[in-house]
């Protein structure tokens, strides 16, 4: 089992989505250059997998068959790519740990715990990942708790930071409302942001055993949760040079 770490906080008027995209080969190569874009792509793929899984349990295939084949395939790929991802997710604590100030910083009491709340349990999550991670390498002794079972705990706080995560957007959503400016785009980004972190609650309650679905379930909003993210990553459209456009008017 595995998940992801969400931005914490972003905002920003949303540009029509495909008008928006280079969607070609070159836009998708320099997606994958970037570390998280390829985290991302990976993590969609693994959750695609956890959903075949899922839905193939419904059938209750019989050994040897097609589908049993099928599903065994998909829990090779989902496992493989949740250990994948667990050994690139190290160090990516420090720049969470990094912002920890920042949040003391922050005015409003409300807001300063909401935000070191977020952040101190989503370092947590990570740190204890890397403990789980190194139980399974069997490099630290298991003690009370499994490589799969430390592993488990530090979900259970990646649970309760993406709780946080859906009443930081919805506090912010309310302040929103309050406003008399137009505020539709910070507004339609603050439901999607909290709509992404409901699901992530979702999915890691399940992952770490704290309040168990269904694979099928889990891994269809992790596609969804997924896709959001890798999408955010990838690149936009280049737009023309203002030489380029100069030597068009000129024609």
């Amino acid at each position: 089992s595995s998940s992801h770490v969400v931005v914490l906080s972003s905002s920003g008027s949303t540009p029509p989505l495909c008008a928006a995209m280079d969607l070609s080969v070159e836009g998708f190569n320099t997606l994958c250059t970037k570390a998280e874009g390829r985290d991302k792509v990976a993590r969609f793929f693994q959750y695609t997998a956890r959903a075949i899984v899922g839905f193939s349990s419904y059938a209750a295939p019989k050994a040897g068959s097609t589908l049993s084949t099928v599903e065994g395939h998909a829990r090779t790929a989902m496992v493989q790519l949740a250990g994948a991802r667990r050994t690139h997710r190290w160090c990516k604590e420090f720049p969470v740990i990094q912002s920890i100030p920042k949040a003391l910083a922050i005015a409003d009491p409300a807001d300063r715990a909401l935000d070191l709340c977020q952040k101190i349990s989503l370092a947590t999550f990570m740190i204890i990942d890397h403990v789980g991670h190194l139980k399974q390498w069997k490099i630290l002794p298991g003690g009370k708790r499994s490589g799969s079972g430390t592993i488990q705990l530090g979900l259970k706080f990646f649970c309760f930071s993406n709780f946080v995560g859906v009443l930081v957007q919805l506090k912010k959503l309310f302040k929103l409302n309050l406003s008399q400016e137009d505020k539709t785009s910070e507004k339609k980004k603050c439901m999607e942001t909290a709509f992404k972190h409901l699901l992530l609650v979702l999915q890691t309650a399940h992952l770490s055993l704290l309040y168990q679905t269904h694979d099928a379930v889990v891994g269809v909003a992790g596609m969804i949760t997924s896709s959001m993210d890798f999408l955010a990553q990838w690149p936009a459209k280049k737009a023309l040079t203002s030489g380029a456009e100069a030597k068009s008017k000129t024609k």
